[in-house]
């Protein structure tokens, strides 16, 4: 436990700084992770993505919160694009989660590494993106909240690596898409969260300290270390271009899918 507990604890650190360096959640990273650490505590095999994906909306709800925080303070939150989009993402995301949590371990694991190569891309071809005269309609609020929800539920992330690049080509600045993103993000793992917990709830092989999907002790882990980076990630994206960082971004998310892929 020691082991697993230190481990979470790097990951949380990396996580925070990239919550709020790039207005996404962290389960890009948490995902892998864990799916490589739960065995280790006696997760089964055929329950190891669900389990992954719950936690992993479970801690972004605290990371997300604590990005969303610092980015308000920092003026980077639209207020006037969370009234419809918001709820859209969540409803999607709670209503797909429980189909998810069903899928067996080798399609979620696919699905996601393939959506982890598509975020990749959207991240390298939107790192010059000009700013587009698109206003954000209820109709495309309604319809891309619902898309982002769908996709988010499959890989266990945030959405921000969908609604960074969504609001950035609907006339945001970069810095406001992604603190908004951060703010949808932890309404978005709240939807997925109680998802999670309500599929997976009363499941007798599921170990000690795990609520439904959710294992508590890797999200105390992740969360220790997390809420308290992400005010890095914020001054970061405050004073730098995020050009080249999202370029790097990019490269080490299509290794992580491919990786996860092959495995």
């Amino acid at each position: 436990m020691l082991e697993f507990l230190l481990i979470c604890l790097v990951v949380g650190c990396v996580v925070g700084f990239l919550a709020g360096l790039f207005g996404i959640g962290g389960g890009l990273v948490i995902v892998p992770v864990l799916v490589y650490l739960l065995p280790m505590m006696g997760i089964p095999d055929h329950m190891l993505m669900s389990v992954a994906l719950g936690t992993s909306f479970t801690t972004i709800i605290i990371t997300g919160a604590s990005s969303a925080y610092n980015h308000y303070k920092s003026g980077n939150i639209i207020w006037s694009s969370l009234k419809v989009f918001a709820p859209s993402i969540m409803v999607a995301t709670y209503l797909a989660s429980f189909f998810v949590s069903q899928l067996p371990k080798a399609y979620s694991s696919k699905i996601f590494a393939c959506l982890v190569v598509y975020l990749a891309v959207k991240m390298i071809l939107s790192a010059k993106s000009k700013m587009q005269n698109k206003p954000l309609t209820t109709q495309s609020a309604i319809i891309g909240g619902g898309l982002i929800g769908i996709a988010s539920s499959f890989a266990g992330i945030g959405g921000g690596g969908f609604i960074v690049p969504f609001l950035n080509a609907r006339g945001y600045e970069m810095k406001q898409a992604i603190g908004s993103s951060s703010f949808c993000g932890m309404l978005l793992a709240i939807s997925g969260s109680l998802s999670y917990i309500s599929s997976g709830w009363n499941l007798d092989s599921m170990p000690e300290w795990s609520l439904g999907y959710v294992y508590l002790p890797a999200v105390l882990g992740i969360t220790l270390t997390s809420m308290f980076t992400t005010k890095l990630g914020v001054t970061v994206t405050n004073r730098l271009p995020v050009v080249t960082l999202k370029r790097c971004f990019a490269v080490f998310l299509i290794f992580v899918a491919l990786k996860m892929f092959i495995n």
